[in-house]
């Protein structure tokens, strides 16, 4: 075996290796991206309904306050 057959023999599955790690982390930072889009999405929508909450809550509190009068 010559010295180039032995750099194939090693360098070609060595790249490709290195290739589908590089592959798997795009796809793993594609994923952790869309991830935190909908985590925002929904600390966003809980955010809205708290302040609808509180919205209501005051409102409640002054139709109380105007049957005890």
């Amino acid at each position: 075996m010559t010295n180039l057959q032995l750099l194939l023999t090693i360098g070609i599955p060595s790249f490709l290796v290195v290739l589908s790690w590089l592959s798997n982390n795009a796809r793993h930072a594609e994923h952790d991206r869309r991830f935190d889009d909908v985590i925002s999405a929904q600390h966003k929508d809980a955010l809205e309904i708290m302040r609808n909450m509180t919205a209501l809550h005051e409102r409640v509190a002054v139709v109380k306050a105007n049957q005890t009068r």
